[in-house]
């Protein structure tokens, strides 16, 4: 095995334990026992905990420009706004058929904000933060066309609160056990999801039943998260 090779089987090898404990818990010893490595090639490919962990940050965050372009390429208005709301809910949600992984991040989400947040943080800026230019765009656009009903929210909640309920929701079905029963199949769920979210921002339900259909927004929300190693 080559060194990258060596390093990159490291890596997903102590994903998991970092989910599981938390930097803080999380020893050497821990990590080099889930990589099947001693503590002394441990530290030949990475000299800290610190830089493993650092590490995972960057290669978890690293591919991001199809998600950047898809955001950018939106039309101002009702439809470019339905359509950034969906992709928030497939990105979040949708990561629990990624299995070990996809918990594994999860997990490690919810580690971060019981410690400093800066996993959770490195994280959402990639993806999310570089959104609400767009997403005020959409809602000025919205507004102007009549489509925006009068709401005290933000543009900042706007972006936000949808994706606080995708994550609530992710979250509800890290056990093996989900913890609710929606009595809906996940797509149907994330269809839900997705209207309440845009209700909520303003948006009417004739506008919201004439631009949220999954059978057209998905084929391109999905090969944008393929290109993004999302799926």
């Amino acid at each position: 095995m080559s060194a990258a090779e060596r390093r990159a089987d490291i890596l997903q090898a102590v994903i998991p334990v970092f989910a599981v404990k938390g930097f803080a818990a999380t020893t050497t010893k821990d990590l080099a026992k889930a990589a099947n490595v001693s503590e002394a090639l441990l530290y030949r490919h990475f000299p800290s905990k610190e830089s493993l962990y650092e590490e995972i940050q960057e290669q978890i965050c690293a591919t991001q420009s199809s998600i950047h372009e898809y955001v950018d390429s939106l039309k101002p208005g009702s439809e470019g706004l339905v359509k950034l709301i969906y992709l928030i809910f497939k990105i979040i949600y949708e990561s629990k058929d990624q299995k070990v992984l996809g918990n594994a991040i999860h997990r490690l989400m919810i580690q971060s904000m019981l410690e400093d947040g800066t996993f959770t943080k490195s994280f959402n800026e990639p993806r999310f933060e570089k959104m609400l230019p767009v997403l005020a765009e959409c809602v000025a656009a919205a507004r102007k066309e009549g489509e925006i009903e009068g709401s005290l929210l933000t543009d900042n909640e706007r972006l936000w609160f949808p994706h606080h309920l995708a994550m609530s929701l992710r979250l509800a079905c890290l056990p093996v056990q989900p913890v609710y029963e929606y009595q809906a199949s996940s797509a149907e769920q994330l269809l839900h999801a997705a209207w309440f979210s845009l209700r909520g921002i303003g948006l009417s339900d004739e506008v919201i039943s004439r631009t949220l259909n999954p059978a057209d927004l998905d084929p391109a929300i999905d090969e944008v998260l393929i290109a993004a190693g999302m799926r």
